[in-house]
């Protein structure tokens, strides 16, 4: 049994039901406090298992042996059969030692934990709220639980409907400028105010022409930046005075050629950071209304920003895998250290400054980066401590201290959950029917909130605890007891094997002696004594 599984199943045996020509599998549970039972499976019931679990965990799963086409002709031999029971064995050998697959719904239902183990379940994540009624498929969105304030960045995610309100929204050279507003919108950023009752009310959409990708607030200075699909950002100055009820300002700034994929806001010198799918880091002094910096950190595509305040550095990664550490405490970012990952597509980040780790997602791979990034000022000797194998095409990437969870959304709707201090994953939430696009933890609440495609933002509750702390105490006394005496076994099992050797040795040593040709002496010769036999 895997130490960190709360229980161990396999197959053991398999019959053949003669009034219906049906093959019974015997699959046997334990559990850590020895609590046996077995249950009869169909292949097609593996096989319904793999599908259900394969919406949660797509291809992180062990195959199931290959069905054997059967015809009333040619039917199962007993060869068949027992090979098709190995490979079933080991397929229920690998769900049950995994605790993330043991916790889903699916394999739970198939082993029948609750009835037979009820102690062993997992406490899932609840689903306490959810936001609705965008007009598009959400791309980003940020929340300050200070102010009671939330801004929502949505998009139309059909190309089709995309392509033909750009066609619609196109102005010929002989029409006249009909304003910023878009005709058939596109994007939109859409700005929510918490009410006294706890509920959010939706204040004001700011709707455009391109799609609107991803945002920026700045609670302290009030400027809210969105960044657009055709490379401009849009500033907004949003002042607390109004009740957050009106954007006083608005100004679009034509600063890249393609896509605009991160951005951040240095309040104090009112520098405007941002990168591009076209491959440029660029810092505008909006004070002034000039480019400050124009980086080309490499020849790929960037792909996620994220600027630390406290530390005065802004990360940078792109699409080949490399992240680019700058100092920007000076006019001009300055590169500290260019980290090579070997992991493609970068998608997002996450700095824990307590502990002085960068969280970073691989959205090719779904590998998860964990880089101590040293002290403030240290940057310089960063380095990768740890990686997490995910699941593929991961988007974004949340982190909470206190609990020491990393979470992660991917293109499957679902959220991926892993104790960090153990390098395992926890459970795998089936939170949207879409692409997660953004996730946040909040700290203060121990609530999670994920967004997707599927025009939806959720609220999730964590359980204080995902198992009983009193039977996950039992069960790592009985682990360390069954330790303890393997280790005696192992000590009692070697000491034997030891003495057996020793008593070898010696026996084929008196045995040498005796057949050895021996003398004696006799006056002043030798003669030699012959062998008795």
């Amino acid at each position: 049994m895997d130490s960190n599984s709360p229980i161990s199943a396999s197959v053991i045996s398999y019959r053949n039901d003669p009034n219906d020509d049906t093959i019974y599998y015997m699959v046997q549970v334990k559990n850590k406090t020895s609590d046996v039972w077995q249950l009869e499976k169909r292949f097609s019931q593996f096989e319904d298992l793999a599908k259900k679990l394969k919406v949660l965990f797509g291809e992180q799963l062990p195959t199931l042996p290959k069905k054997k086409y059967i015809t009333f002709l040619v039917g199962k031999t007993p060869e068949d059969i027992e090979k098709r029971k190995v490979g079933l064995d080991e397929f229920i050998q690998n769900l049950a030692s995994r605790p993330e697959v043991v916790a889903s719904e699916p394999l739970k239902q198939f082993l029948e934990i609750e009835k037979n183990a009820k102690e062993i379940i997992v406490n899932p994540p609840k689903q306490i709220f959810e936001f609705k009624g965008f007009l598009h498929g959400i791309r980003d969105f940020t929340i300050s639980s200070e102010q009671g304030l939330m801004f929502v960045i949505t998009s139309d995610c059909s190309v089709i409907n995309r392509l033909d309100a750009y066609l619609t929204n196109m102005k010929a050279p002989w029409e006249s400028e009909k304003g910023d507003q878009a005709l058939i919108p596109v994007g939109c950023v859409e700005c929510w105010l918490q009410q006294e009752s706890g509920e959010f009310q939706r204040l004001w959409v700011k709707m455009y022409n391109s799609q609107a990708i991803t945002c920026y607030w700045d609670p302290v200075a009030s400027v809210l930046l969105v960044g657009l699909d055709s490379g401009s950002i849009n500033y907004l100055y949003v002042p607390e005075k109004e009740g957050f009820k009106k954007f006083t300002e608005s100004m679009e700034i034509e600063q890249h050629t393609d896509r605009v994929m991160g951005l951040y806001y240095d309040n104090k010198r009112k520098y405007l950071h941002s990168i591009s799918k076209d491959r440029k880091y660029r810092v505008l002094n909006l004070r002034k209304g000039e480019l400050v910096a124009e980086i080309e950190p490499d020849q790929y595509e960037l792909t996620c920003l994220l600027g630390s305040e406290e530390r005065k550095k802004t990360f940078v990664g792109d699409r080949h895998g490399e992240i680019f550490i700058y100092d920007i405490e000076k006019k001009r970012p300055k590169l500290v250290i260019k980290i090579p990952t070997n992991q493609l597509f970068i998608r997002g980040f996450f700095i824990d400054n307590q502990r002085n780790y960068l969280f970073s997602i691989s959205h090719e791979n779904g590998v998860i980066l964990i880089i101590d990034i040293q002290l403030p000022g240290r940057e310089q000797y960063s380095k990768e401590v740890a990686s997490l194998n995910g699941k593929s095409k991961s988007r974004e990437i949340g982190w909470s201290s206190k609990r020491g969870e990393i979470y992660v959304g991917n293109i499957d709707g679902t959220v991926t959950i892993w104790d960090a201090r153990k390098s395992q994953q926890l459970y795998v939430l089936k939170a949207h029917d879409s692409d997660i696009t953004k996730l946040q933890w909040l700290d203060a609440d121990q609530t999670l909130l994920t967004a997707a495609k599927d025009k939806v933002i959720k609220v999730w509750s964590m359980p204080q605890h995902w198992r009983d702390p009193k039977i996950v105490e039992k069960e790592l006394e009985q682990d360390q007891q069954q330790a303890k005496q393997q280790n005696v076994e192992q000590f009692y099992k070697k000491a034997q094997k030891q003495f057996e050797q020793n008593f070898q040795d010696d026996d084929e040593d008196d045995m040498a002696v005796w057949h050895k040709d021996q003398k004696r002496h006799s006056d002043t010769k030798y003669e030699d004594i012959v062998e008795l036999k």
